[in-house]
């Protein structure tokens, strides 16, 4: 029985900090985008709301990705596709380019 109430207690101890993460995402608030941008989505879309970027054009594949990158909190689950992407919003501050 102590052991059973020892793994009660570690678990408990573990999973509320992920308790806390999901209270503070506001699921109420859509922001959209055509712009795979941070700095284009930060003036209009505010951190922790969901955001979807639903791009003007179809086909490039690499633009989901660098929105994802530069928008996304990654702590949290992302649904992506070939035209658009949607997560929590928490835009990047710092980028640094690797050497070519």
């Amino acid at each position: 029985m102590k052991i059973i109430n020892k793994l009660l207690l570690v678990s408990v101890t573990l999973l509320s900090p992920l308790q806390v993460l999901a209270i503070d995402i506001n699921q109420a608030t859509l922001c959209t985008t055509t712009s795979w941008k941070a700095a284009d989505n930060s003036a209009k879309c505010k951190e922790k709301n969901k955001i979807a970027f639903l791009p003007t054009s179809f086909g490039n594949e690499q633009l989901p990705i660098m929105f994802i990158a530069l928008n996304c909190d990654l702590r949290f689950n992302v649904s992506l596709t070939n035209g658009g992407a949607v997560c929590i919003f928490k835009p990047a501050e710092t980028i640094i380019e690797a050497s070519k």
